[in-house]
């Protein structure tokens, strides 16, 4: 039975942006079963007593360095957004919706894409009706499907279940009960699906 790699993430997460190029890869080689969990790392903050990067002035000063090194190892396009942080409530319903809707895959790279390479703003709901159209999918059945009360509980129930399991930031890993935080613990990930 293969084992299941459960990935939490948040479009606002640069980091998760990295992670989401690398998993992939790691569970195909591993043939781990993937599981994309949305969960709104607002929440998690709020409920853990984290503070994002930015708002500590030596982890601001030292994230875009940090970001930089991963991009060249990873060699993928990246664009600092100017918008960062976001609010991404209303892209992480829409994820959840997309993923009932069978739309998820395509969403998904459109909203990393669109965050991480385009600097677009998903805090605006506008902007984010026309990433997801951008991407062929029904923007007003997605965005319609995502404000209702069923997906906004799931959207609260995720983060609330990544916190219960540890979960303190994005991206964060599950193989089992094991937790792994980080892009840059990948290696780690790997190690554990092949175990």
């Amino acid at each position: 039975m293969p084992r299941r790699l459960e990935f939490f993430f948040d479009y606002v997460s640069p980091f998760s942006y990295l992670a989401n190029s690398q998993v992939p890869a790691i569970a195909s080689r591993t043939g781990a079963d993937l599981v994309y969990r949305p969960f709104f790392l607002g929440g998690v903050m709020q409920a853990t007593g984290n503070q994002p990067p930015a708002t500590l002035p030596a982890r601001a000063k030292y994230m875009p360095k940090d970001i930089g090194r991963w991009v060249r190892r990873y060699g993928v396009p990246f664009v600092f957004n100017s918008n960062f942080p976001m609010n991404t409530l209303h892209a992480m319903r829409a994820a959840l919706a997309a993923q009932e809707l069978g739309a998820f895959p395509a969403y998904h790279e459109a909203l990393f894409r669109a965050a991480w390479e385009e600097r677009a703003n998903l805090s605006d709901v506008a902007v984010l009706r026309d990433v997801i159209a951008k991407a062929g999918l029904d923007a007003e059945r997605i965005v319609s499907r995502s404000g209702a009360d069923e997906i906004k509980e799931r959207l609260k129930a995720s983060t609330a279940e990544a916190v219960e399991r540890g979960a303190f930031g994005a991206p964060t890993f599950f193989v089992g009960d094991e937790i792994f935080f980080g892009n840059d613990r990948l290696d780690f990930v790997e190690e554990a699906l092949r175990s």
